[in-house]
């Protein structure tokens, strides 16, 4: 999808949203909107993750055929979401500041107080993967709706075109909503280091891939292709198939599926580790898919840096591709 229609849907929406908190409106209307679009914003994203198992579903044919190639794309995925979770847990100044802690919370753990907090922290773990089963679910009603219907049934579903109007109306809903809070976030407490967000997305990406490639026997050329994609399925695929690389074309489009899988469903615990966490699985989908798991888990104000960083790894992509094609 264009970036310039994405990002025209999200200005549109930031820019009713910031109308709406200036006006003089009473308060409860302005909440019963507010209330409205964020009850909007829910429900075209389950939407949307019933169509991304539908997509997954009429794409069947692409691993189906060969499960070996199916389970190198899922494997690959799965490892570069653990070093990502693994890079965050280790730098994260959260994990710091618990184990500074722990030495405390063992020498007050007898007390009722405590007791009850820790309780609360489980009660709250337990919260958080709620969203994932739901977002699981889901997915998997597109997938199996669409697995058993016949290719005479799916062909005259135009499942691509309302993917696409469906996120450009979730990206309007969650710029809505930014507007509304625009006045209330102090936009200056962010670093500015996070305008190398999505540059050392790319650079722990291809890395992943380039190791992957050497551990599995694939090849590191053929691991940073793969990688290369940024969450991005429909670009890398197609860029690989046009250069005869079918078996590698079918790995990329599966690799990049499963990160963004991934990515959703790891978002609400991700966000526990670091905000920007999920920022960084969403790869290019942080601008579209991800944009609103971004500003639910980690928070309003970083939408604009999980758009942001979305757009530099989606332009990369194309470059990146047949950079790594034509090094050889």
């Amino acid at each position: 999808m264009s970036i310039f229609f994405l990002s025209a849907a999200l200005i549109s929406g930031a820019l009713l949203g910031w109308a709406l908190s200036i006006t003089r409106y009473a308060l409860r209307t302005k909440n019963a909107i507010v209330a409205s679009n964020r009850h909007l914003t829910r429900v075209s994203l389950w939407a949307l993750l019933g169509a991304m198992g539908a997509k997954l579903a009429l794409h069947r044919a692409l691993f189906v055929s060969d499960l070996s190639v199916f389970f190198v794309a899922i494997g690959s995925s799965v490892a570069l979401t653990v070093v990502f979770v693994l890079v965050f847990w280790i730098v994260s100044p959260r994990r710091k500041s618990s184990a500074m802690k722990k030495t405390e919370k063992n020498t007050l753990a007898d007390l009722p107080e405590v007791q009850c907090a820790t309780n609360d922290q489980a009660d709250n773990f337990f919260k958080e993967l709620l969203p994932v089963a739901v977002n699981v679910g889901f997915i998997l009603v597109g997938f199996i709706l669409f697995w058993f219907l016949s290719d005479s049934h799916t062909d005259g579903i135009p499942i691509d075109t309302f993917t696409d109007w469906l996120l450009r109306a979730l990206l309007c809903f969650i710029g809505f909503d930014l507007g509304v809070e625009l006045r209330r976030l102090d936009l200056r407490l962010l670093n500015s280091g996070l305008l190398l967000v999505p540059f050392l997305n790319i650079a722990l990406s291809l890395a992943v891939g380039l190791f992957f490639g050497l551990l599995s026997g694939l090849g590191i050329r053929r691991g940073a292709l793969m990688t290369a994609g940024m969450g991005w399925y429909s670009l890398s695929s197609v860029l690989l198939a046009e250069r005869g690389m079918m078996v590698l074309s079918i790995l990329a489009f599966i690799h990049n599926v499963f990160r963004e899988l991934l990515a959703i469903l790891c978002a609400p615990l991700a966000a526990r580790i670091s905000p920007l966490l999920p920022v960084y699985l969403g790869g290019a989908t942080s601008m579209d898919v991800m944009l609103p798991f971004v500003q639910r888990y980690s928070g309003s104000e970083y939408t604009l840096v999980s758009f942001y960083s979305g757009i530099i790894c989606s332009i990369a992509v194309m470059p990146l591709v047949k950079i790594i094609i034509y090094s050889s």
